[in-house]
């Protein structure tokens, strides 16, 4: 138990007992970079700490041996669950020899203060910005206390609250606490590398606790960082810093934080967080603080060097926090980094953590009036919360906290983990058939997109509400103010009181679960329930798209006779930490890749087992090469995901299926049936190899298909479309253009039923056309399809209009009889 792990000594094996946060700093340590020494106290630390605590309440007689079952929807008893963790956390003496062990420790930090800077080991997304940090003195009540409450901050309502949200067991919050001394700083910010690109650098006075609360605009750059070129800088607005107490200067009397005046606030006025008061000053700073920037030209390019060093150690890209400090006036001002945050992590690693919250655009706007925009409706139901504006193009970049709309350009597949924790999306561009459009309609979101010039309009902190039905946004540069305090937990968006004084609130300040959604909850039945649509069964079979397990309950009490169609792409995603398969195939990771992905894939093939399940191959674009001629000149990743099938099927699931994506020739079709039969000789007779007919030559060649051992083909209306009209499926400009239903799409969707029929193979349609146009789906019913996969949030509607084409024909049918016998 009083084990500590110092920066300069971690090994690279001790790197999930330490955390990414001290793991990363220990490796610029050690290679002699700027960096502000400490130690760890392990999660094995806290963990003994909580068995050794007397839990007087039954509730908790058996943990934290055993599993704490929470109600997270009765917020009440979850703030009583939360309060009593925390007082037996904080009211518990920690062991002597872990005490003696710590001031130890600290005396050789030889520190004014100190700061515990808490992160988790376990890789879960979306811990940035949530874990808060304690600033304490170094005495030995204040060093207890301060480790006492970074543990305790685990257990706030709104934390339980996420960490179920998450997915995460209590037995896995695992937090390593960092231990760190801290001095007053003239300057501190944020240094983000780009490959190719400037770099950015964010900059305000004082240490970073302004920035990261919110509290402060800072000073950006874009610098060249080969030639260290300024190609473009802003001031910001930088009216208060956070530094450590002078001592001797008396309430009100200016002070000096570097070269801007600096005038210290009171206590009583502006009241610290936690037990941060005694060593901290909260100061307003003067008028030259406004128009001058914080970093000469000299530092800022001391930064970049030092950065450059960084970047070379890891071999990626990655932002840095960093201070800058200076003993005396007669010092040179010296940086010290941190916080590193790889971008391109390495496996399985969790690599979007940002140390800075995004600073509110909108302290330095409270005027400005409410904007309605238009979109198209992408995904059904309405939500109000805060709005955070996403510029970067990859998740790693910055931070995205639960409950809060996401608002970007766009929404590539690679942002699924800030996707499912949103209350709903909201982007410039893209389709129906998008990526974003899609995964909100699976996870049961709402989302506008085609929005012009949104990420304008909107500002990160803004209250948007949003309605997927209509299309329509409408955002306001009110705040909802939701602290952290427990009591304001179970406010909502809707009844909060919007005030204008929020406006200096960091987005870290708003609590998670501050989305009031109308539309339904995903764990929740149909309005009309499964038994009901049931007794109308129909003779075309209703299938469901998937790629998420956290979709599984919502298929338990559905009229569907399987899956039609597994994203592969987003269930890896999902099944790989956020990672791209390429990297996992570099590294050859094959077993651990074919384990996660089996396990993820065996989730949705028990949900519904008997009944079939089709999964489709992976079909990775970037390249362009995509589809099943990338498997031609790259076979092993194809090959591992055939691992994957046979391992699902040894364990029992025997409805497994493979569709095999973007098929352009016969060819490319008799190769992947060639490493189908090497890979898994042995195959169940129920497993059926199908394609999906997408390209347009699928119309020319599907007899010659089903010779070469075609068993099925999946119409892929969103490809098909474009590939039919022309249309660029994800442009917002050519939208109106893009429609499934259009002449060319139902003439060649009728050939294909019909060849199919001919042929003796079933047809089945995946694309988005049945939902968004279910009055296309009586045409389909009369050509003969064999099945209709839906996303889950249309399959009641689907299953409506299925029935009633089919009732159509039948009457059809037995009036054209009884006309013929008159």
């Amino acid at each position: 138990m009083d084990h500590l792990y110092w920066l300069d000594k971690i090994q690279s094996l001790e790197r999930d007992v330490v955390g990414e946060k001290a793991f990363y700093l220990s490796c610029l340590m050690q290679e002699n970079h700027p960096v502000i020494p400490g130690f760890v106290v392990p999660a094995k630390t806290f963990w003994q700490f909580l068995e050794s605590i007397n839990w007087l309440e039954p509730l908790f007689a058996d943990w934290p041996n055993s599993s704490l079952h929470l109600n997270v929807d009765e917020p009440k008893q979850l703030q009583a669950i939360a309060r009593s963790i925390r007082r037996q956390i904080t009211s518990t003496k920690l062991p002597d020899s872990l005490l003696s062990t710590l001031e130890s420790a600290v005396c050789q930090l030889n520190a004014k203060a100190l700061i515990f800077r808490p992160s988790l080991t376990s890789r879960h997304p979306n811990t940035a910005g949530i874990l808060e940090s304690q600033v304490v003195c170094p005495e030995p009540l204040a060093i207890e206390v301060g480790l006492k409450q970074a543990w305790a901050e685990l257990f706030r309502a709104q934390k339980l609250f996420y960490w179920q949200r998450c997915g995460m067991n209590i037995r896995e919050i695992n937090p390593a606490v960092l231990v760190q001394p801290l001095s007053s700083a003239i300057a501190a910010g944020s240094l983000e590398t780009k490959r190719g690109e400037a770099w950015e650098i964010q900059a305000t006075c004082g240490l970073g606790m302004s920035l990261a609360r919110g509290e402060t605009i800072p000073d950006y750059y874009q610098v060249q960082p080969e030639t260290g070129e300024v190609k473009i800088q802003r001031l910001g607005y930088k009216t208060l810093a956070y530094n450590l107490k002078i001592g001797g200067l008396d309430s009100g009397e200016k002070s000096s934080i570097g070269n801007f005046d600096a005038l210290p606030i009171p206590d009583s006025k502006f009241p610290m967080p936690n037990s941060a008061g005694s060593c901290l000053d909260v100061c307003i700073l003067g008028e030259r603080a406004q128009s001058e920037y914080v970093l000469s030209q000299d530092n800022l390019q001391k930064l970049i060097d030092l950065s450059k060093k960084a970047r070379a150690e890891f071999d990626s890209e990655l932002t840095l926090e960093w201070t800058m400090n200076q003993s005396t006036e007669c010092d040179e001002p010296e940086f010290y980094f941190t916080q590193v945050c790889l971008l391109k992590n390495q496996k399985a690693t969790q690599t979007w953590e940002n140390p800075i919250a995004l600073s509110n655009q909108n302290a330095i706007a409270p005027g400005r009036n409410p904007a309605v925009l238009k979109g198209l409706a992408a995904a059904s139901g309405k939500v109000k919360a805060i709005a955070q504006v996403m510029t970067n193009s990859h998740p790693e970049d910055a931070e995205f906290l639960a409950g809060g709309i996401l608002v970007a350009r766009a929404i590539p597949p690679h942002w699924l983990p800030w996707v499912k924790v949103a209350a709903g999306i909201v982007s410039e561009q893209g389709g129906m058939t998008g990526h974003g459009a899609i995964l909100a309609r699976e996870l049961g979101i709402p989302a506008v997109v085609g929005v012009a010039g949104a990420t304008r309009a909107i500002e990160t902190g803004d209250s948007v509400w949003l309605d997927g039905d209509t299309g329509e946004v409408f955002a306001s540069a009110q705040i909802q103010a939701t602290p952290t305090d427990d009591r304001n937990y179970d406010q909502t968006a809707n009844n909060a009181d919007l005030s204008s004084q929020a406006a200096k609130i960091s987005i870290a300040h708003y609590q998670f679960p501050t989305a009031a959604r109308s539309h339904l909850d995903p764990k929740s039945p149909p309005p009309e329930s499964a038994q009901y649509l049931a007794s109308a069964p129909t003779a075309t079979q209703l299938l469901v798209n998937v790629s998420q397990s956290n979709s599984i309950d919502r298929l338990r009490n559905l009229p569907i006779d399987g899956i039609g169609l597994v994203r592969s792409e987003l269930m890896a995603m999902e099944a790989l930490e956020g990672q791209n398969p390429q990297l996992w195939l570099k590294n050859g990771w094959e077993s651990e890749f074919v384990e996660r992905m089996a396990t993820q894939l065996s989730l949705f093939a028990a949900a519904i087992f008997p009944r079939p399940i089709f999964y489709r191959s992976l079909d990775l674009r970037e390249s362009g090469a995509h589809g099943s001629f990338s498997y031609t000149f790259e076979p092993e990743l194809f090959d591992w995901e055939l691992k994957v099938l046979k391992k699902v099927c040894d364990s029992g699931y025997t409805n497994i299926n493979l569709i095999l994506p973007f098929m352009r020739s016969v060819e490319e079709f008799v190769f992947c049936k060639q490493r189908l039969e090497t890979v898994w000789k042995q195959r169940p007779v129920e497993f059926k190899l199908w394609i999906m007919a997408e390209v347009p030559s699928v119309l020319f060649l599907l007899p010659d298909y089903v010779k070469a051992g075609v068993q099925g083909i999946s119409i892929g209306t969103n490809d098909l479309t474009q590939f039919m009209l022309g249309v660029n499926r994800n442009s917002t400009d050519m939208a109106s253009a893009f429609n499934g239903r259009d002449r060319p799409m139902m003439r060649a969707i009728e050939q294909l039923i019909v060849q199919a029929k001919v042929a003796g193979i079933p047809c089945s349609i995946c694309g988005d056309a049945p939902a968004l146009y279910p009055e296309m789906i009586e045409s389909l019913v009369l050509w003969g399809i064999s099945s209709i996969s839906v996303n889950v949030d249309a399959v009641e509607r689907t299953y409506k209009a299925i029935a009633r084409a089919e009732q159509r024909i039948i009457l059809q049918a037995a009036r054209s009889i009884i006309k013929n016998n008159h």
